[in-house]
C-alpha cells in the first residue's frame, strides 16, 4: 500500500490531522450543549440553588418560592 516511509508518514500526519479535527468538532459541540443546558435552569431551580449554597435564608426561600407559583 505505502511505496516507501514518506509515503506512509505523510498518511499518519493527515489521520492525525483528520483526529484532531473531529475531536475539536466533538468537544465544541459538547460545550455549546453544557452551556445551553445551564441557560435552560428554572426560576425555581435557580431559587433552590442560591437557598442551598446559603445566598439566600429560609425565611427569602419560602417567600420567593410563594412568589414563583
Amino acid at each position: 500500500m505505502f511505496g516507501d516511509s514518506a509515503e506512509m508518514m505523510s498518511y499518519i500526519l493527515k489521520m492525525g490531522f483528520v483526529a484532531l479535527a473531529l475531536l475539536l468538532i466533538i468537544y465544541l459541540i459538547l460545550r455549546l450543549l453544557f452551556r445551553l443546558e445551564s441557560k435552560a435552569k428554572s426560576p425555581y431551580a435557580i431559587l433552590e440553588e442560591r437557598f442551598a449554597t446559603g445566598e439566600i435564608s429560609e425565611e427569602e426561600f419560602v417567600k420567593r418560592k410563594n412568589m414563583l407559583k
